[in-house]
C-alpha cells in the first residue's frame, strides 16, 4: 500500500507538468558596472543578472516576481558593491554573472535553477541554487524545502522539535541515497572524488533540504557545489531521483 501510494503521488506530480504552466514574462535582467556610471570596458567589476518573471496578477505570480526583485535589490545594495570594493585597484576586471533557468513549470510547482559565476581575481567559481515554489496550498507562492515537498511536514507546522526532526529525517534519507551513488562512482572511477573524502566531509557540504531543484519531469535533482567533495574540474555534481524513489524510503 505504501509503494502504491508513493507511485500514485509520483504519477500525479509528473502528469501535471506543463498542464497549466505559469506564463513567463521577459525576465528580470540587467548589468551594473563599478565604479558606478562607467561602461563595461572601463569597469573594475561587472554584475550581470537574469531571473525569470511570471505574467499575471494572481498572488502566486506576484510573489515569485517579488522574490527575485528582492534578490536583485539586495545584491545591488550590498553584495555587488562589496565585491566591487574588494577588487578595486587590483587591475583585474572582476565579474559576477547570475542566470536563472526555469526547470519545472507544473500545476503544483514552479522551479528555478540559479547558476552564479564569479571572478574576483583568482579563478572563476560557480555556485548553484535551487528555488522550488509551491503553486497550491498554504505555501503557495513561497519556496518550499524538502520535508514540505515530501509531505512529512505540514504547511502550518510551527513546533520547533517537529521541524527539526522531520528536516533531519529528510536530510539523512537523501544523504544516504546520494552517498550510495558516490560509492558506486568511486568504484567505477566515473568521478574523481578527493582521495580523503569521508562521509563527514560530504555531510558538512550537502544540505538536501534546500540543495535541490525540480526538472521538467518532476524529478528532484540534488547537487553538491564544485570543489567541495571533488576537484573543481569535476564541476557541480548532480544527483536526480524520482519522487517515487524518495517516498519509498520514508
Amino acid at each position: 500500500m505504501k509503494k502504491l501510494f508513493a507511485l500514485l503521488l509520483c504519477l500525479l506530480f509528473v502528469s501535471g507538468a506543463l498542464a497549466d504552466p505559469l506564463p513567463l514574462g521577459e525576465g528580470l535582467a540587467g548589468t551594473v558596472c563599478y565604479p558606478e556610471g562607467c561602461d563595461e570596458p572601463a569597469a573594475e567589476y561587472i554584475y550581470r543578472y537574469a531571473y525569470p518573471t511570471v505574467l499575471g496578477e494572481d498572488e502566486v505570480s506576484l510573489m515569485i516576481n517579488e522574490f527575485y526583485a528582492y534578490m536583485v535589490d539586495d545584491a545591488l545594495g550590498f553584495t555587488a558593491p562589496m565585491a566591487a570594493e574588494e577588487i578595486a585597484g587590483t587591475g583585474v576586471q572582476g565579474y559576477t554573472t547570475i542566470l536563472g533557468e526555469v526547470t519545472c513549470n507544473s500545476d503544483e510547482f514552479f522551479s528555478v535553477k540559479v547558476v552564479s559565476e564569479s571572478f574576483l581575481g583568482a579563478a572563476a567559481a560557480n555556485v548553484v541554487r535551487g528555488h522550488v515554489f509551491a503553486r497550491t496550498g498554504e505555501k503557495a507562492g513561497t519556496v518550499v524545502s524538502l520535508p514540505y515537498l515530501l509531505g512529512i511536514l505540514k504547511a502550518d507546522e510551527t513546533d520547533a522539535w517537529m521541524l527539526e526532526r522531520q528536516t533531519a529525517k529528510a536530510d539523512n534519507m537523501v544523504r544516504a541515497l546520494v552517498w550510495d551513488v558516490i560509492q558506486d562512482q568511486l568504484s567505477d572511477g566515473s568521478i574523481g572524488y578527493y582521495d580523503d573524502l569521508t562521509y563527514e566531509i560530504f555531510e558538512g557540504n550537502f544540505y538536501p533540504e534546500e540543495d535541490f531543484y525540480l526538472d521538467a519531469q518532476g524529478n528532484l535533482v540534488f547537487f553538491l557545489q564544485e570543489g567541495t567533495v571533488a576537484p573543481v574540474t569535476e564541476g557541480v555534481l548532480y544527483f536526480p531521483f524520482t519522487l517515487e524513489e524518495l517516498l519509498d524510503e520514508i
